[in-house]
């Protein structure tokens, strides 16, 4: 009987065990730091198994298992790793176990991740799936028929994947309601003739504390009265100072008037969407604290988030989004919102109290993303044919800074978040307006506006500003915010035209979606919206025949008056409103 053959290889002594051990602890020290302690780490896998379709979650898994599974393996018999060094001095000196040991933590936390992430998944089999492949062929005898069998076991996972990530925006369609409406609903665009970086410029201007600054992708957008109001936190600017110093106050702009209104609330704030404190062993930060609050498995939605001022006292708003999903369909839903005072008291507010809470009086409840998420995914209604094959959907396109859906108001003060749908490819006629209402937070439900005739679609607005101002000098200024406005059924679209730098309103340009004619505004002082609406009744009151019978002079007269009388109305919402906010200013705002 032949004696077995003695291994070359030297297992690792003490010192490479200890180095190996370092390098362990150094990749879970930096995973710790950059995920705040596994909080947000933790968050993310936890959303995951509470939003994935469950046929997606199940195959995420096998593929992260059928990963790790060697990996985890390999690990534990360090021979099979293919680093080897000629002696055990040069493994001594070269300290490459260090590097191993870090860089197999760091492999395995993505590889665990992937459950929650499919970039994640994509970089674990870029990197450690080789690595498994590897390990798989040497501990199964280096049979190619088994290496074989496992590359046909991942490439099945990841095609089973693929399908059922593609198919799953169908399934989910179907859980969406619809309501078809005979006639648009009328929405007034025009009182937010301040476009968002327009009103970002104006905040900027009014800080002058060199450490801090306002974000522009941190606004949100919510009405007071017949008021738009833009809002931002003053943040602190750079990682030091977002280590070390603390948010100082809130800005408001007021998006109805030009030059527009900018209240200025100074005071400091324990928490922002941006500074963070260091804790030894991860950086804490508003995040972490929301998700420690609510719970792992529902998602804060921070882009999302909205400054009020309430009680002489500012709140930070963020929703807080679940999931109704199944086995092959996800769609989000509005699970609450957490409210965060100056003090960093953080307190969730959920179900019917969400309606009650005077802090959310007046706010859009469904976040932005979350009405966008369901309007795309009804795209998918027409199935996968339909949708890749034959391109029989619509399309949402962003024009400008400030993307789709517009927060528009309606005259009794119903907010909607408003879209208007483009068919795909190269058509650019606006095809329908689908409306969501800001009230419905427990079930996706669209309210769907078919356009009889073909119109002017957002794609192309530009262009009939562009043609309506032939004297302009187009390379210093900037086209913003072609918001849908419905004024008696017809549609029009008010697009606002500033400078490069958005702080002068060059003009406000309505132009009529059927006919293409373009009513321009040029601010020359302080106008208002009612301004503009002005400008916009007194061009259609001219153009309309005067001649006739007197049928159709009694009814153009009757729409007149009523035209009127809606304006009255509205002039009295707005003063009813100046007088509140008069009543409940304080000392802490400063006018700007």
């Amino acid at each position: 009987m032949e004696p077995a053959p003695v291994s070359s290889e030297k297992p690792p002594n003490r010192s490479s065990w200890s180095r190996l051990i370092l390098g362990v602890v150094a990749g879970f020290v930096l995973g710790s730091l950059v995920s705040g302690g596994y909080i947000l780490y933790l968050h993310g896998l936890f959303v995951a198994f509470a939003s994935t379709p469950l046929l997606v979650l199940v195959l995420r898994t096998l593929l992260t298992v059928v990963g790790l599974a060697p990996l985890f393996y390999g690990l534990v018999r360090l021979r099979s790793i293919k680093i080897r060094l000629a002696t055990e001095n040069a493994s001594r000196e070269s300290g490459l176990w260090i590097p191993i040991g870090f860089g197999a933590v760091v492999i395995v936390l993505i590889g665990v991740y992937g459950i929650a992430s499919s970039a994640a998944l994509l970089v674990f089999w870029l990197t450690g799936g080789i690595v498994s492949a590897a390990i798989v062929y040497e501990n199964s005898g280096q049979s190619r028929r088994t290496l074989a069998a496992y590359a046909a076991i991942v490439i099945a996972l990841f095609a089973m994947l693929g399908f059922v990530s593609l198919y799953a925006p169908v399934e989910a369609s179907k859980h969406i309601t619809v309501e078809k409406l005979n006639g648009p609903i009328d929405v007034n665009g025009l009182r937010r003739f301040i476009p968002l970086m327009t009103a970002y410029a104006y905040a900027s201007d009014r800080i002058q504390i060199p450490t801090h600054r306002i974000y522009p992708e941190d606004s949100y957008v919510y009405y007071l009265g017949n008021s738009s109001v833009y809002n931002w936190i003053i943040e602190p600017e750079g990682f030091w100072n977002q280590l070390t110093k603390s948010p100082l106050g809130a800005v408001f702009v007021y998006g109805d008037e030009y030059p527009p209104r900018v209240k200025l609330v100074a005071r400091p704030l324990e928490w922002g969407l941006h500074n963070k404190r260091f804790r030894l062993l991860f950086f804490d930060t508003l995040e972490r604290r929301i998700v420690m609050t609510a719970g792992l498995q529902y998602k804060p939605l921070l882009e999302d988030n909205i400054e009020v001022l309430y009680n002489g006292k500012i709140y930070i708003l963020v929703p807080l989004v679940t999931w109704k999903r199944g086995l092959l369909y996800s769609l989000p839903v509005l699970h609450g919102y957490v409210i965060v005072d100056e003090d960093e008291n953080i307190e969730v507010v959920t179900g019917d109290r969400l309606a009650s809470d005077p802090r959310l009086q007046g706010m859009p409840l469904l976040p932005e993303a979350v009405a966008r998420d369901w309007v795309e995914a009804y795209r998918y209604k027409v199935g996968l044919v339909g949708f890749y094959l034959y391109h029989n959907t619509y399309v949402i396109r962003d024009i400008g800074t400030n993307p789709q859906p517009y927060l528009e108001q309606r005259s009794d003060g119903q907010l909607y978040w408003v879209f208007v749908a483009e068919p795909p490819g190269e058509t650019y006629s606006a095809k329908y307006i689908i409306y969501v209402e800001t009230s419905s937070t427990s079930t996706p439900r669209l309210l769907f506006y078919e356009l009889p005739e073909p119109a002017i679609g957002i794609s192309k607005v530009e262009s009939y500003v562009k043609q309506a101002h032939p004297t302009y000098d187009w390379g210093e200024l900037s086209i913003e915010e072609p918001m849908p406005t419905l004024l008696n059924g017809t549609l029009y679209w008010k697009a606002t035209v500033t400078t490069k730098d958005y702080r002068g309103l060059v003009s406000v340009d309505i132009v009529n979606a059927a006919s293409g004619e373009v009513i321009s505004l040029q601010p020359r002082r302080k106008v208002t919206y009612l301004d503009v609406l002005h400008a916009l009744w007194s061009r259609e009151a001219v153009e309309k025949p005067t001649t006739g019978g007197l049928e159709e002079r009694i009814a153009a007269l009757e729409r007149r008056v009523a035209e009127t009388i809606k304006a009255l109305e509205e002039i009295q919402r707005e003063l009813q409103e100046l007088r509140r906010l008069v009543a409940n200013s304080t000392t802490g705002g400063q006018e700007g």
